[in-house]
């Protein structure tokens, strides 16, 4: 009897087993093996309230698909226009609901645009055109902007920016104030605004990268209607082209003072620079990294404290006048004080050939107080060189770059430029060791030509040759309505213009405050691709 017993104790464990591994396997959502791979996006099977019904006055959204589904980053993915507030969301395995924390606004069509919010279950299908469309009234607004945007600078479609409208008003900001109606744009930066009521309205566009639908002009480009406000009437198309508008103004963002320096970094890039003038005062000075600012202290008293007033032009061609309080740090008592070799880098740079457009730059790394002409030599052959005439080189306004003008290179094939030690001595009393570097100049037949202008536009404008592998500016020419860049090398290039209206020399970026456009920038269709020896001479650009 005890083994009866014991066989049915044993039988009875192996059956819970196996039924709690049984419910387990149940418990698990899965595909079926074998069968086709699913490839259907889920569909809504009802809704409430239903797509386009009139006189919805409820506080709860509710969707129902046709299959298992999750949802993904929701907050981000679904917009609603206009905005309802807060509210909570609960999910159910074929469907979701949204509770409003706040009651709808009368006489007011609304729209849920889920865009990739919803996916099946099993293979991460994604939900097309989920989209929900209600009124609080007797009608539904059906009036629809949609377009297309783009960068003014690459003259690339630019996806998930966000186009705005808002109800128009004299005082409106876009930094200050979110839209009433948005929506973002997709892959190809196309956008549709639909179901709008008709009304007078203001419109922009931006990349909303921090998902707070206010416009912040440090870090977002932008493109805006020029118009006081769009009388919105019938259906309209909108193109934009976003840019950055950076309005903050540039400002002091750390301050580093030692024995020998003062520096001061900005919160943005600066492009020229220069002291008010005092006769009294002799300060030498540089600007570093393109953003910061270095005065050196020379035989200046430690104890004194200088003010002066710095002249700048940011990265953005805006003017300042800052005032500065320059104070030293005396040198601790257990402080030396050091000097150092002064670095020498030359441009182009080693290994590059030379074409008939360079010049040479000596760049040192502070500013330099004494040098000697003749202790840079080119070097043509066996016991020969060349000494330049002074003519032949130009120092820059803070004395740390010296250009040696490609008038003056010897005509040579090849040719070394030999620098011998203390050639330059620095602010500090640091000099320079000795520099060799060889140069050749590239056969001109490696070059290719390339020549055309802008059809039909006066004034004066900035022609660009821009590199496709790297993006960057390759050659650079400002006429008023023809280039010719005769000596380019072998490469795929984008042809940029643009129209600098003011004829100051670069591109002036605009301002969304008072509607100011950027000057317009034009690009060539397509990529040019340019051979050795080719001339390519009827590259002519259309205004748009």
């Amino acid at each position: 009897m005890f083994n009866s017993l014991k066989r049915a104790l044993a039988i009875l464990f192996v059956g819970l087993i196996a039924s709690n591994l049984l419910l387990q396997s149940c418990a698990q959502m899965a595909s079926p093996p074998g069968g086709k791979k699913d490839t259907l996006a889920p569909k809504i099977v009802s809704s409430s309230p239903l797509h386009k019904s009139k006189n919805f006055k409820g506080k709860k959204i509710e969707l129902s698909f046709n299959e298992y589904i999750t949802v993904r980053n929701l907050n981000q993915e679904l917009l609603i226009t206009p905005n309802v507030g807060t509210y909570e969301t609960k999910l159910r395995p074929t469907g979701l609901s949204l509770l409003l924390d706040s009651a709808l606004k009368e006489n007011t069509t609304y729209t849920f645009n889920f865009r990739n919010a919803i996916e099946d279950m099993s293979e991460r299908n994604i939900g097309k055109n989920i989209k929900l469309v209600f009124s609080t009234s007797e009608n539904i607004d059906s009036l629809s902007i949609q377009g297309k945007v783009k960068s003014l600078q690459l003259n690339k479609a630019v996806e998930n920016v966000l186009v705005a409208l808002y109800p128009y008003t004299d005082t409106l900001r876009i930094d200050k104030t979110k839209p009433y109606y948005f929506t973002k744009t997709d892959t190809s930066g196309l956008y549709v605004l639909e179901n709008i009521a008709a009304g007078k309205y203001y419109m922009a566009a931006f990349q909303d990268l921090n998902n707070n639908l206010l416009y912040n002009s440090s870090k977002e480009p932008v493109d805006f209607i020029t118009d006081s406000f769009l009388d919105l009437k019938k259906s309209e198309k909108q193109d934009f082209a976003i840019a950055l508008q950076n309005q903050d103004p540039l400002k002091i963002a750390k301050t580093t003072s030692t024995a020998k320096t003062v520096l001061y970094d900005f919160s943005r890039g600066i492009k020229e620079f220069s002291l008010e003038k005092d006769p009294k005062l002799n300060l030498a000075y540089q600007i570093e990294n393109n953003r910061s600012l270095r005065f050196y202290a020379q035989q200046l008293e430690k104890k004194d404290t200088l003010f002066v007033t710095a002249i700048l032009k940011d990265s953005i061609n805006r003017p300042y006048k800052i005032p500065l309080k320059i104070k030293f740090r005396e040198l601790a008592t257990k402080e030396k004080a050091s000097k150092s070799t002064l670095p020498v880098t030359v441009l182009p740079a080693a290994g590059k050939y030379l074409s008939p457009e360079d010049s040479l730059l000596i760049l040192l790394p502070k500013p330099v107080i004494g040098w000697d002409s003749k202790r840079i030599q080119f070097v043509t052959g066996p016991d020969e060189f060349i000494l330049l005439p002074d003519e032949a080189y130009a120092w820059n306004n803070v004395s740390n770059t010296l250009r040696i003008d490609k008038a003056y290179l010897p005509i040579r094939e090849k040719f070394d430029l030999s620098i011998a030690k203390g050639a330059f001595v620095g602010i500090e009393s640091d000099t320079s060791e000795a520099y060799k570097q060889n140069y050749q100049f590239q056969d001109l037949e490696q070059y290719g030509i390339m020549e055309g202008g802008i059809k039909g536009a006066t004034g004066r404008f900035i022609f660009q040759l821009i590199l496709t592998t790297n993006g960057q500016i390759a050659y650079e020419q400002a006429s008023t309505g023809r280039f010719s860049f005769p000596h380019v090398e072998p490469g795929t290039y984008t042809v940029r213009v643009i129209h600098d209206k003011n004829e100051n020399g670069y591109w002036d970026i605009g301002n969304f405050m008072t509607k100011t456009k950027p000057e317009p920038i034009y690009y060539l269709p397509g990529k040019i691709k340019l051979k050795a020896n080719f001339q390519l001479t009827d590259l002519w650009i259309s205004p748009e």
